[in-house]
């Protein structure tokens, strides 16, 4: 080898040497610009999480309000139904007590053979003149007739 050869080679070691640092200096820069990136972006995305471990929190609670609220209203249903079936036992129960004064009533009443028919006309539709002509009984005692007829009928 020559003694200009060694020069050469160091220069172009040198070179080289630069070049490579260089490159690696240029791309040590991209990737740290890419970590400060991804940093940013990692940094965003914990922000994005807090705020939806927030709102899951929120969430959480009104639904665990709604929840209450519902099993309160559920409460108060089923005492109110319970209300309203003890209601309807005492009604059915006066009804069929009254059914069975009106039975008595009826049946005390069978003698009269007027009565009778003119019961009878009533449950058919008759007005108040038709049962005064067929029966012979004056207006007032028809009146009272139809009366009792229209109550029997809304009891039932």
């Amino acid at each position: 080898m020559s003694l200009l050869a060694v020069p050469i080679i160091a220069v172009l070691a040198l070179f080289l040497v630069l070049f490579t640092s260089t490159v690696l200096f240029v791309y040590l820069n991209k990737l740290k610009n890419k970590m400060i990136i991804l940093n940013m972006e990692v940094q965003g995305q914990s922000l994005l999480v807090n705020e939806l471990q927030a709102l899951n929190n929120k969430l959480q609670q009104e639904f665990d309000v709604l929840a209450e609220s519902r099993d309160k209203q559920t409460a108060e249903n089923t005492q109110i139904s319970q209300q309203l079936e003890h209601r309807i036992k005492n009604l059915q129960q006066q009804a069929i007590e009254q059914q069975k004064v009106f039975t008595q009533w009826q049946e005390s009443q069978g003698q009269d053979k007027f009565y009778n028919r003119a019961f009878k006309l009533a449950e058919k539709g008759a007005d108040i003149e038709e049962i005064m002509d067929e029966c012979e009984l004056p207006r007032a005692e028809v009146e009272m007739l139809l009366s009792v007829y229209q109550q029997r009928v809304r009891a039932q």
